[in-house]
């Protein structure tokens, strides 16, 4: 993950503010940046979502195609996640680095959307054991494109038509957490097309999708995870935090944490080493923000949802306040 260099003063300075339940922006271990959300980011795409929380800006978007599913699950659907991290964002990216930090993001989305069971994949079956949905979500970690919307725009459109992609315009610290919100609010208005009958080719069943538009499936996503990362600054964790604070930190653990504030999966990034009272202290703070996360999301998915409804293809706006 990339980093920003401080002195040793900044950095107990730091320290010693998180210590004191006071970091350098005002705010406490457990609160989040301000953050807001942008409604159709991109065209040609069956959803698209740009989140912004803090300094940390990313853009969602998805496709939805016409598979055929795995054989060790025959009724059940597929999500897909690729990660490509470019080297043009940082220097940390060249090489293995961006490599390795491309596998932990794909590696940590993939245990909480697949292993947690908490989406119900079998919605994304048509024909058992012969099609179903795939929803592929990409992931591009780029630099900040250019400050011309219209050309960032073409750029983003360009992009899109080729692959569906989570494109993060700039990082600001928290990467991980933004993008597996982004995530969850890109695949609750992931629109699926409706299936109305099926249409006999050599005595094969073949789906055939309605033609209106505005006729489509939501998938449900309520229960699904948002992942809280909750790096060591001195002898206490913090939420969201800032590069600043990722500098201060030798290591972190990544939370999948679901509406009930259930935790379905732990990953531990970095080289830092814990004692089990921290991480059953790192567990519950988990528990505790990510529940208040996931209802926060919910009650967006709603409304963008309703949104979505206006058919209005110009980017729409609302604040996502955690």
């Amino acid at each position: 993950m990339a980093e920003i260099l401080l002195s040793e003063v900044e950095k107990y300075y730091l320290v010693m503010g998180v210590g004191q339940d006071v970091r350098v922006d005002g705010r406490s271990r457990s609160d989040y940046r301000q953050g807001d959300i942008d409604l159709n980011a991109v065209t040609n795409s069956h959803g698209s979502i740009r989140a912004r929380l803090g300094e940390t800006d990313v853009i969602v978007a998805t496709k939805v195609d016409l598979g055929t599913p795995d054989p060790d699950r025959p009724d059940r659907g597929t999500i897909k996640f690729l990660v490509d991290c470019s080297p043009t964002a940082s220097p940390d990216f060249e090489g293995r680095g961006g490599d390795e930090l491309a596998e932990k993001i794909c590696r940590i989305l993939s245990i909480a959307y697949d292993k947690s069971g908490t989406i119900d994949l079998k919605n994304l079956c048509i024909t058992p054991k012969k099609y179903c949905y795939v929803i592929d979500v990409d992931i591009l970690v780029t630099v900040k494109l250019v400050q011309n919307k219209k050309r960032c725009s073409w750029i983003l459109n360009y992009i899109i038509s080729k692959v569906s992609v989570i494109q993060v315009l700039q990082c600001g610290g928290n990467l991980i957490d933004v993008i597996s919100m982004a995530v969850k609010l890109c695949l609750g208005i992931c629109e699926l097309p409706r299936v109305t009958g099926l249409r006999y080719d050599l005595g094969q069943g073949v789906p055939v999708f309605s033609t209106d538009e505005f006729e489509f499936d939501y998938l449900d996503v309520k229960n699904s995870p948002v992942v809280v990362t909750l790096p060591r600054v001195g002898r206490y964790f913090v939420v969201d935090a800032s590069l600043e604070e990722e500098s201060c930190s030798k290591g972190k653990l990544a939370f999948g944490v679901t509406p009930d504030g259930c935790v379905t999966s732990i990953d531990k990034l970095g080289r830092g080493c814990y004692q089990v009272k921290s991480i059953q202290a790192a567990t519950a703070m988990a528990s505790t923000v990510g529940a208040n996360v996931n209802n926060t999301i919910n009650m967006r998915i709603d409304s963008l949802r309703e949104l979505k409804l206006r058919a209005d293809p110009k980017p729409l706006s609302m604040p996502m306040d955690i």
